[in-house]
């Protein structure tokens, strides 16, 4: 998935010709309190609410100098690339360019973020789990040979690192009961340091499994 798959035709753009009562209206109909604007169909910049209720409403894009935003997205720019750039900006749009410098549209953080954990499949039912690789040098053939032995489906995983410079390896499974998984990679030598089922959950359990979701959603 790439960021012109990502672009809302549903966000307007604001031109020139278009006053302060008229951006502000859009805004407001589209729920969102920033908006592309285009000076003679090239991408200028954005206008926030909170900066044009501090002019007329009969006053002229035209005549307000927009917010500039230095991000220009490449419209074949990886989603995880995406995720990336929007966790470095304050902002909830970015603008999305073709490789001639076209603006093509924007995308919102939102829309990316929940695109991003769609593809990651984490809604779905199933059994999460972490393992600690130290320095092991690990074989994600040999893995996948020992999920698939105990009749589960890695349909998601992603490398992290702590603040020791440690490395993780998240699974996301296509089965709630996991705990053959986790014998079968412990027997292995793997480090499975925290795993979770979806179903069913005690207490402590989805407390520590609700912090994870909410964290691989950020």
């Amino acid at each position: 998935m790439v960021a012109k798959e990502l672009i809302d035709s549903n966000i307007p753009v604001l031109k020139q010709t278009d006053n302060v009562d008229r951006a502000l209206q859009l805004m407001s109909e589209c729920k969102n309190s920033h908006l592309p604007y285009l000076h003679d169909e090239i991408f200028s910049g954005f206008f926030s609410e909170d900066f044009l209720l501090n002019y007329d409403y009969d006053t002229l894009l035209e005549e307000i100098r927009p917010e500039m935003v230095e991000l220009k997205i490449d419209s074949n720019l990886p989603i995880l690339e995406l995720i990336k750039v929007f966790s470095q900006t304050a902002f909830d749009l970015l603008p999305v360019f073709d490789t001639a410098g076209i603006f093509l549209g924007v995308i919102e953080k939102k829309e990316a973020n929940e695109r991003f954990i769609g593809a990651l499949a984490l809604n779905d039912n199933g059994g999460i789990l972490e393992i600690n690789l130290h320095n092991k040098e690990y074989s994600l053939t040999e893995i996948s040979k020992i999920v698939e032995y105990e009749y589960a489906k890695i349909i998601s995983l992603f490398l992290s690192s702590d603040s020791q410079n440690q490395m993780h390896l998240t699974l996301k499974l296509d089965i709630a009961q996991i705990s053959g998984v986790v014998n079968s990679l412990e027997r292995y030598g793997y480090d499975v340091v925290s795993y979770f089922a979806s179903e069913p959950v005690t207490n402590i359990e989805k407390d520590r499994y609700d912090l994870l979701m909410k964290y691989l959603s950020i």
